[in-house]
């Protein structure tokens, strides 16, 4: 598909979710149109999650029947369940003042679709999946025990609004188990990354976690298309100031480049995987990236 195709389709699918409605009908909408699969590592066996019922094969230890659900239909069934094994999947979520930036979509709005679609794939799939948010005074940790929570998950996150500071590498030690590991997923600008927070990421890397840093920014954060005089309004403290676009747009395109390049140079040495996104890209590629490489 031609770039310019790819990104019309990707700017249709941005509003037509904004258009959606509630939040929980988005993610889950995102999650369908990703076509997603489960854990390539997951099996299927006794003890855990119940997945459904099916007859019961040639050669099956009557033991494993079902006999209750049987009396019920026309044949022998056993209980399908998932392994035990589980992942235990924490996506902590920047909600400081600069996510809030970006049009038609916040860089906050997209932050949840990616949040609340990591922890929802990850509950389908038998796993663990708890959200933190933090940014400013707020602080908020949410658990999706089942899939039919995802609605409650989804108002709660709607509650917050992105203002304030957010200290990433605090964040990471409140809400990270000190025992056990899983999957970390973090979501963020990045602005407030600081070297506090790389070691605090490469620890628990260390310690057995997988981590994936996701950087969200606004569309007009990666393009910089404005032309004429410009007004910078800092989100998180500091004057506003005036430029002429035209004059700075080579200057703040390769400070981009730089940042991007320093963040994901400091991700990679924490032993964490990397994505970049911004908020005119359909949620549904650094969905699959993260799912499909992060959750095997």
């Amino acid at each position: 598909m031609p770039e310019a195709r790819r990104a019309r389709v990707a700017e249709t699918l941005v509003e037509d979710l904004a258009r959606l409605g509630r939040l929980h009908l988005q993610v889950a909408r995102l999650i369908d149109a990703a076509a997603l699969g489960e854990h390539a590592a997951r099996g299927r066996a006794g003890g855990g999650d119940f997945i459904e019922h099916r007859a019961l094969g040639v050669g099956e230890a009557l033991t494993r029947v079902d006999w209750r659900a049987s009396a019920r239909r026309d044949g022998l069934v056993v209980r399908e369940q998932r392994a035990e094994r589980r992942l235990e999947v924490v996506a902590l979520v920047d909600s400081s003042a600069s996510m809030s930036s970006g049009e038609p979509v916040s860089k906050w709005r997209y932050a949840q679709w990616l949040a609340l679609g990591s922890a929802y794939a990850a509950r389908r799939a038998g796993d663990a999946a708890t959200l933190a948010v933090a940014g400013g005074d707020q602080s908020l940790a949410l658990t999706l025990r089942s899939v039919a929570e995802l609605p409650q998950c989804a108002a709660a996150l709607e509650e917050v609004e992105a203002a304030g500071e957010t200290d990433l590498s605090a964040a990471l030690e409140q809400n990270l188990p000190r025992i056990g590991c899983g999957l970390l997923v973090v979501i963020s600008d990045l602005l407030e990354a600081d070297d506090a927070f790389w070691r605090q990421l490469a620890e628990r890397v260390a310690r057995g976690w997988h981590a994936v840093v996701i950087r969200v920014l606004a569309a007009d954060e990666v393009h910089f298309e404005h032309r004429g005089s410009f007004r910078f309004e800092p989100l998180e403290g500091g004057a506003a100031v005036v430029v002429d676009a035209g004059a700075i747009r080579a200057a703040y395109l390769e400070e981009l480049r730089r940042f991007d390049a320093q963040c994901a140079a400091a991700a990679a040495a924490a032993g964490a995987r990397w994505i970049r996104c911004h908020t005119g890209q359909s949620p549904i590629e650094p969905l699959r990236q993260l799912l499909e490489g992060a959750l095997r």
